[in-house]
C-alpha cells in the first residue's frame, strides 16, 4: 500500500496542473453500483459513493426504462476495472453532487504507469463525455478517449452506426428506442431556448436534440446549425412533448455537406 501511494503521489505530482494542487484521496473499491459509480473505501475508514467525473454510462436501474442498451456492459466493465482494486480519487473544483455522492476522477496503478478509469470506459465506447461544471480538467483526455471510441466504432458508436433515423421516424417507434442509441438525421428548422435547455427542432417537434446549458460552451454557435443537414448519434429518451436525442459532445454531431449527399442521390 505505502508503494501505490508513493507512486501514485509521484505521479500526480508531475502531471497536475501547476495553477492548483489536487486534493487527493486513496481507497479501495468495495463495490461497482454501475458503468460509472462505485463505491471505496478511504484510508480514513470512510466509505464513499463515487460518481466517476467526466463521463455518463446507460443506466443500469433507470426507474422508467429499467437497464438501458449497454448497461449491463459499461457496468461489468467498471467492475472488472476497479472492484477490489486499491485506487487514487483525484477532486477537482466541486466535491459533491446534489445526491451527496463524491465527484472524483478514478486512477488505477499499472505497471506502465496510472491509468483513468473514466477515460477508459470512453475509450471503449461505453460511455460518453458528459460535463460537470466547473469540473473540466480532465476535459481534453477524455474527448480524446471518445474520438478514438468514435473512430474504432466502439461501443455505442459502433451500434449507433446502423441506426438511421429520421425525427418522424423516431416518434413513431418512440416505445422501442427509448434508451438505445442511435443516429438521428435532422435538418433544424429552428432552435429554441427552454429554461437550461437548448432544442434543435425540425417539423412538429415530436422529435429534438437537446444541447444542455452547462455544455453550451463546448459546441460552435448554435445559428450554425440552422438548416444544415446533420448526423447525431445519441441515447433516444422519452420528454414531456415526444422523443429528445441529449448531445453532450460536439463528437456527438457532423454536419452532412449538401452536395455530397445529393451526389449519393443520384
Amino acid at each position: 500500500m505505502k508503494k501505490f501511494l508513493a507512486l501514485i503521489a509521484l505521479l500526480f505530482a508531475l502531471t497536475v496542473p501547476q495553477c492548483g494542487r489536487a486534493e487527493i484521496l486513496y481507497g479501495t473499491v468495495k463495490e461497482a453500483i454501475d458503468g460509472d459509480t462505485a463505491r471505496v473505501e478511504l484510508a480514513s475508514g470512510a466509505v464513499e459513493t463515487v460518481r466517476y467525473l467526466l463521463i455518463d454510462t446507460p443506466e443500469l436501474h433507470h426507474p422508467k426504462r429499467g437497464e438501458e442498451e449497454l448497461g449491463k456492459e459499461a457496468y461489468l466493465a467498471n467492475r472488472a476495472l476497479v472492484q477490489g482494486r486499491r485506487v487514487a480519487l483525484e477532486l477537482d473544483q466541486v466535491n459533491r453532487d446534489r445526491y451527496g455522492r463524491l465527484l472524483a476522477y478514478v486512477w488505477l496503478e499499472k505497471a506502465s504507469g496510472r491509468e483513468l478509469a473514466n477515460a477508459v470506459l470512453v475509450e471503449r465506447g461505453l460511455a460518453l463525455p458528459y460535463v460537470f461544471p466547473p469540473n473540466e480538467r480532465y476535459l481534453p483526455l477524455i474527448r480524446e478517449a471518445a474520438s478514438r471510441a468514435q473512430h474504432r466504432e466502439r461501443g455505442l458508436w459502433g451500434r449507433a452506426k446502423w441506426r438511421v433515423f429520421t425525427p418522424e421516424q423516431i416518434w413513431a417507434e418512440l416505445p422501442h428506442l427509448a434508451g438505445y442509441f442511435i443516429t438521428l438525421e435532422m435538418e433544424p428548422e429552428e432552435i429554441t431556448h427552454s429554461g437550461s435547455r437548448y432544442l434543435l427542432v425540425q417539423g412538429k417537434r415530436r422529435s429534438v436534440a437537446v444541447i444542455y446549458k452547462d455544455n453550451l460552451h463546448l459546441f460552435p454557435p448554435l445559428q450554425e446549425f440552422n438548416g444544415c443537414p446533420l448526423r447525431m448519434v445519441g441515447k433516444v429518451t422519452a420528454g414531456h412533448r415526444g422523443a429528445e436525442l441529449v448531445l453532450n459532445d460536439p463528437l456527438q454531431v457532423v454536419v452532412v455537406q449538401k452536395s455530397v449527399r445529393w451526389a449519393l442521390w443520384r
